[in-house]
């Protein structure tokens, strides 16, 4: 908590040093070390040798490796995360059951429209609000991390809130919004079909349950109105201070949030902080872990990458370069390396031929939307992994059917701009 108070007020625009906050992320990871699942030790430290290992050839090869970096890591997604963890103090109406919750098909659309209406704009922390009303003794079924995890990527097509946009629209800032999202937009209506359909039509089986058996997230006001708060004093605070990253704003509206409603509930927020400190935080050992080893093995990826330079042997970029871009990319997410590693060596190798933007910014949208569902070592799948329990490999496994299917509606997509751009 005090890394995230930190991360807090360096956005406030106090004078302190994001390496404090690293740090202390660093060292409670090794505090909390002994009490991580053995699989997740495992692979942390798998990602951090590898890391290294690439960190190591770029430096051979003449690149700097930034210390710095390597200290901070994701500390501004893990401060996202520790603030979110705040909503699990107010985001569980007392008194209700699993009876509450509905069942069978409209659940499945239900929680589909919840995540992905929400996700858009308060991003992750709306996947952890409905994810932990789901878990039931901190677990989610197939279904459900299917349902959670694909409706929220989808939003990743068109939300101007989501990173997907801010990282596309650095290296495409011509990318005109209003033609892109005549096709992302669909697109993301059609990522949420097919998921509804696949689960509708499956039966029930060793891992698989009857779409009559999916227990969802419910729509009523008890249900949304959290969520809903949120995302309306994230989009007002945006406005307000639009230099803040939605990231940042989570960060610091969430705790905030958190411990009004506490107190407008007459509850103490002392002990709500308490509860969290003693409850909550230290089961976070293994989201931290994975993170942080995941951002070691980003960077090393980024630097051996960047070492090794060059340029495509392209005259052009139009429909088909574009659909093998895409498809490269979402490839190189099986393997682990996450999309947003793929757009920057992309951005850079692609310059020089000055791609239409419009249409670049769709392969990157689509990219992420697709393969970070399907990446075992994407965010929202170590997140998963790390909270719930849910294998980030079997998360793939689930997913890659998924990917095949989006995979030709893309490309189709792809087809469809380039044809509307004129871009040969």
């Amino acid at each position: 908590m005090t890394a995230m108070a930190l991360v807090a007020a360096e956005l406030l625009g106090l004078p302190v040093s994001r390496n404090w906050a690293g740090a202390g992320y660093w060292g409670a990871a090794l505090l909390l070390w002994p009490g991580l699942a053995r699989r997740n030790r495992i692979q942390a430290l798998l990602l951090l040798l590898v890391g290294a290992g690439c960190l190591a050839l770029s430096h051979w090869q003449g690149a700097e490796v930034d210390v710095e970096r390597l200290l901070v890591g994701n500390s501004s997604l893990l401060s996202m995360l520790v603030a979110v963890s705040f909503l699990g103090l107010v985001s569980r109406p007392g008194g209700e059951d699993d009876a509450s919750l509905p069942r069978g098909r409209r659940a499945v659309a239900s929680t589909l429209g919840a995540v992905h209406l929400f996700g858009s704009v308060i991003n992750l922390s709306s996947v952890f609000i409905i994810g932990d009303r789901l878990a039931r003794r901190g677990s989610l079924s197939r279904e459900q991390s299917i349902v959670l995890i694909r409706g929220f990527t989808a939003a990743a097509f068109w939300s101007p809130f989501f990173a997907a946009m801010a990282v596309a629209l650095s290296v495409a800032p011509d990318a005109r919004l209003s033609m892109l999202w005549l096709v992302s937009m669909p697109l993301a209506l059609l990522a949420m079909g097919l998921t509804f359909w696949q689960l509708y039509r499956q039966k029930g089986g060793e891992e698989t349950a009857p779409v009559g058996d999916f227990v969802g997230y419910p729509l009523h006001l008890g249900g949304v109105w959290l969520p809903g708060l949120l995302a309306a004093g994230v989009l007002l605070s945006h406005q307000l201070w639009p230099s803040l990253s939605i990231l940042s704003v989570i960060t610091l509206l969430s705790p905030l949030l958190s411990l009004l409603v506490l107190a407008a509930g007459r509850r103490s927020p002392v002990a709500g902080l308490g509860q969290l400190v003693n409850g909550r935080l230290p089961q976070m050992g293994n989201e931290l872990a994975l993170f942080l080893a995941a951002g070691v093995l980003a960077y090393g990826l980024e630097s051996l990458l960047s070492s090794w330079g060059g340029t495509l042997p392209l005259g052009g970029f139009g429909a088909t370069e574009a659909s093998l871009t895409y498809l490269a990319t979402v490839l190189l997410s099986l393997l682990g390396i996450h999309p947003i590693i793929c757009i920057a060596l992309a951005g850079s190798v692609l310059a020089p031929i000055e791609p239409n933007h419009t249409l670049l910014a769709l392969v990157f949208l689509s990219s992420w939307a697709v393969g970070t569902p399907t990446g075992p070592l994407s965010g929202i799948n170590l997140a998963f992994q790390g909270r719930y329990g849910v294998d980030s490999f079997r998360i793939m496994r689930w997913n890659l059917s998924y990917l095949g299917l989006m995979s030709a509606l893309v490309v189709v997509a792809i087809w469809i701009l380039a044809a509307l751009l004129g871009v040969d």
